[in-house]
């Protein structure tokens, strides 16, 4: 299932790219840009959106196939989704990259551009040469800044609220006030928030892909770029801080396995500092000059070295820095009555199943209650059944 994912995830992407990009790359590239002409706002402001949509069709696809591969548990599920949505992304950052070179080379070549030594820009034929060449490096890094603020960093958060809080709502509440039928546990569904998930981690590495591919090009966008960042990033924070404590239900992940898969992802990030190092590198006093696909090959040892250093010490050298394992288990006495009075969510109170035989089939008296976030004040203990908690009690064991 994994293996059709990332079919579909291609098949969607080509999708993207022909319905959204190509019409906008169609226009740029046949833009008359001479004297200087340059495309005006709408067309920036319809690349932010190109990006926007793009983001958003690759976050319900991944979102999707993480359901559709059924993971036993909620933990596994939010790191394969992390992961794919991250790819996802990858590829339509790599396909803008490569429609804006090829843009950039076709409009400067045009224009007559030449680079530092007075060479026409198109008499370079060497790849490395005419990247380095002022005018692309400019291009690339104007792209890049555009790509990443506002159209990834802010403006996909500013939008966010509405269809996850408010939207919700609105309508939760125009259901419920028009239809009288709709009542208790179905009126509670209707106004509740979406459940908490793990898909910011995934943004998070998004914005560091774009910032640190700044790093490429000159340093004129560097500062604004990330001092853009910082600021999408407290408005993230806030953001989430308020989902958290006013909007989400109660949620528990219990692994470490987003966390780790996390830390892993960052690994071909990360490295692409080091590619970028060895490609300033070049030519500098006291360093190596090569040119062509020489320094191709050496940014990509670079980045391949700083990947498996990564992981090597996320395997062997973070576990030797964590907490020692306690001699002793602290929780070797606990048994199941002891747990079952603090925790409602039981194997009993949570299978439908159990509870209706224990109702309907032994009359049991009381019978097991079934579990509901946010309903626990309704539950009672009959401890004959396994069934120990009762919010009262279970308060007067914890004092």
């Amino acid at each position: 299932k994994l293996a059709a994912g990332f079919g579909i995830i291609a098949l969607a992407c080509l999708f993207w790219a022909i319905v959204f990009y190509s019409p906008y790359a169609y226009y740029v590239m046949t833009f008359n840009y001479e004297n200087g002409r340059q495309p005006g706002f709408a067309v920036g402001f319809a690349f932010s959106m190109i990006v926007v949509v793009g983001n958003a069709i690759m976050y319900e696809v991944c979102a999707r196939i993480s359901d559709w591969v059924g993971f036993r548990f909620k933990d596994n599920r939010e790191a394969c989704y992390m992961i794919l949505y991250t790819v996802a992304c990858l590829f339509n950052v790599g396909l803008d990259f490569v429609t804006t070179y090829f843009t950039a080379e076709k409009v400067m070549e045009g224009l007559g551009f030449r680079n530092y030594f007075g060479i026409p820009l198109k008499e370079i034929t060497e790849f490395t040469a005419k990247f380095e060449t002022y005018g692309m490096q400019r291009s690339l890094a104007e792209n890049t800044y555009a790509y990443a603020f506002p159209s990834t960093y802010l403006i996909p958060f500013l939008i966010e609220p509405f269809p996850t809080i408010l939207a919700p709502l609105w309508i939760g509440r125009l259901i419920v006030r028009s239809h009288p039928e709709v009542q208790g546990p179905a009126a509670e569904e209707w106004l509740a928030m979406a459940d908490m998930e793990m898909g910011r981690y995934a943004d998070l590495l998004l914005n560091t892909i774009l910032g640190i591919l700044i790093f490429y090009f000159p340093g004129g966008y560097t500062w604004m770029l990330f001092l853009g960042m910082a600021g999408s990033h407290v408005w993230i924070y806030a953001f989430d801080h308020y989902r958290v404590l006013r909007s989400i239900p109660a949620c528990t992940f219990a692994s470490y396995d987003i966390e780790w898969w996390g830390q892993a992802m960052f690994a071909p990030i990360i490295a692409i500092i080091a590619s970028c190092l060895a490609f300033k590198s070049n030519c500098e006093p006291g360093m190596y000059c090569v040119r062509g696909p020489s320094l191709i090959k050496i940014c990509c040892a670079a980045w391949i070295a700083h990947v498996v250093l990564h992981i090597c010490v996320l395997v062997y050298v973070v576990p030797l820095l964590g907490m020692p394992e306690p001699e002793e288990d602290a929780q070797k006495d606990l048994t199941f009555e002891m747990l079952a009075k603090r925790e409602p969510c039981t194997w009993f109170t949570s299978n439908p199943v159990n509870c209706l035989r224990s109702k309907y089939m032994y009359s049991h008296g009381p019978a097991c209650s079934f579990y509901r976030l946010g309903k626990e004040v309704t539950m009672k203990s009959n401890p004959a059944i396994g069934c120990f908690y009762e919010q009262g009690a279970s308060r007067k064991n914890i004092a």
